[in-house]
């Protein structure tokens, strides 16, 4: 069992149904991200660093969250207090548990205490609700953002420097493969012997690791967590078998599970998670041509789809390798 094994009812998902990393950008650096407070919010990593209107000094804490049951609200916009919320809440599906009543003692224990927002956590909870989904209207615009109501639904992946987490469009092609040399001499065999106990884990856990890209015709890309490299994933077909991987650069699928983009989907999700390039390779790694070639065909899916959802503009940019 890991911290992230029971994340199969949360609702903070992709728009393909995929568990969906997000990301709270913040100037404080004095706490534990187990400390945070509720109603903290998280969004895409575009929405959280747009909050920032400097880099420099900023943090950003990312993560899945466990939120099962969440309240639709419209966007706070950048009025994040309680009254604000509170207004919301009163007008929302849940508004018979929120009347002038719990909102005038909401509101008088936040002058009193400056606990507001934990009384409000309880009261949500109660209500039926454990946590808020809105759609950003300004950071992001158009991507959904959340807000937790207790500091254990983060299941933390990373916390660092905001400079230091890139979406997987944001790298160039020397920079997302990384120094390479490429011989059919560097071909694997990922179903010998040497990679048994990835296959062993595959099967035993597979359908219950989370979730981080979906196909729509069904297959699943797999985190393993405490596996090393960070990164490793494990592809997952339509019957819940094991299919392929990728590791640090090491990519494998079945060959007649090959095509239809399931390395791209492999690459993409460990990409993302890491916040960093795929192959975490910085000094030089051998490639065979076909795992070269996955990777620029990967580089290049991500990168189309992040111009069709107006991530990227390539108006003007050299011409892709």
């Amino acid at each position: 069992m890991t911290r992230f094994d029971d994340l199969a009812a949360s609702e903070v998902r992709s728009e393909t149904d995929a568990l969906l990393l997000v990301h709270h950008a913040t100037r404080e650096w004095g706490f534990d991200p187990a400390e945070l407070a509720p109603f903290t919010h998280f969004g895409t990593r575009a929405a959280a660093r747009q909050r920032m209107f400097e880099w420099g000094g900023a943090r950003l804490i990312s993560g899945l969250l466990d939120i099962r049951r969440p309240l639709y609200l419209p966007d706070l916009n950048d009025n994040h207090g309680l009254d604000r919320l509170l207004g919301l809440l009163a007008v929302s599906e849940a508004g018979a548990a929120f009347g002038p009543e719990v909102r005038g003692r909401l509101l008088a224990h936040e002058e009193e205490t400056g606990e507001g927002f934990d009384l409000l956590a309880l009261e949500l909870r109660a209500a039926g609700y454990d946590g808020i989904g809105y759609r950003n209207r300004h950071e992001d615009p158009g991507s959904m953002s959340w807000m937790i109501i207790a500091p254990d639904q983060l299941r933390l992946v990373r916390d660092g420097p905001i400079e230091g987490s890139l979406d997987p469009w944001e790298h160039d092609l020397d920079a997302f493969i990384g120094p390479s040399l490429v011989l059919p001499v560097f071909e694997i065999d990922g179903r010998c012997g040497a990679y048994d106990h990835l296959w062993e884990a595959l099967e035993a856990e597979g359908v219950d690791l989370p979730d981080l890209a979906r196909s729509p015709d069904g297959w699943t890309v797999r985190w393993l967590p405490d596996w090393e490299p960070p990164g490793t994933m494990g592809l997952l077909g339509p019957d819940g078998a094991a299919r392929g991987f990728y590791m640090g650069g090491q990519l494998w699928v079945d060959p007649e599970a090959r095509g239809a983009g399931r390395s791209a989907l492999l690459i993409g999700a460990a990409a993302d998670l890491l916040g960093d390039v795929p192959t975490q390779n910085r000094d030089g790694l051998g490639f065979s041509p076909a795992g070269h070639a996955a990777h620029l065909s990967a580089w290049r899916r991500i990168r189309a789809t992040a111009v069709e959802n107006g991530y990227l503009d390539l108006e003007g940019d050299d011409p892709s390798p």
